[in-house]
């Protein structure tokens, strides 16, 4: 039986906009970006995080690291939760002449690397100096514009993926203290 669809497979490129800055991205070719994000574009992975989690350690303790666990596991739920809902095709299935840095698979919508380093970014909003913050943005928008460049995503999926990444970060420390309390709880539980 056919896979019944509410939403047509091909709904980004209509947008007209989200089409013309993925060409005006993809299309413009770099011998540095090109050997650059052949490496880079592995740090949007989540699989990246023990490379991540001594700094956060080092600036905000325990604290930021559950903050963190709890924002990424918002990540975690809504990223699939949307992917599976709309399960949007890669530009390379829906356009011709896309310059493809990587394979990719999967759905497109949204962004989870985008996500995953804005995620990373928004929670080191609430524990970081001024310069690591500003690094962490860097490199978060380097992730997200990397996406489109490397022909994985349109803008769009990039746009939704930060701001899902961004709001799970702010969304998490809210609930810091109830976690924190809940853990608390457990551990006293056991050392009894």
């Amino acid at each position: 039986m056919p896979e019944q669809r509410k939403i047509p497979p091909d709904w980004e490129i209509k947008i007209k906009w989200n089409v013309k800055l993925f060409r005006g991205i993809n299309r413009k070719r770099s011998r540095f970006l090109d050997i650059f994000y052949k490496y880079f574009f592995r740090l949007g992975k989540s699989y990246t995080l023990p490379l991540f989690l001594p700094v956060f350690f080092i600036y905000g303790k325990w604290e930021a690291i559950i903050h963190l666990t709890v924002s990424l596991s918002i990540t975690g739920v809504v990223m699939p939760a949307i992917k599976f809902t709309f399960r949007h095709q890669r530009p390379s299935k829906l356009l011709d002449d896309v310059y493809l840095l990587e394979p990719v698979g999967f759905k497109s919508f949204p962004s989870a690397d985008a996500a995953y380093a804005f995620t990373l970014f928004s929670v080191m909003l609430f524990y970081g100096s001024w310069w690591i913050i500003l690094l962490m943005f860097v490199y978060a928008v380097l992730i997200g514009y990397g996406r489109v460049y490397m022909g994985a995503h349109f803008p769009l999926d990039v746009m939704v993926g930060s701001f899902i990444g961004f709001s799970a970060g702010i969304c998490g420390y809210f609930l810091l203290a109830p976690v924190e309390s809940v853990l608390l709880d457990i551990f006293s539980y056991f050392q009894h």
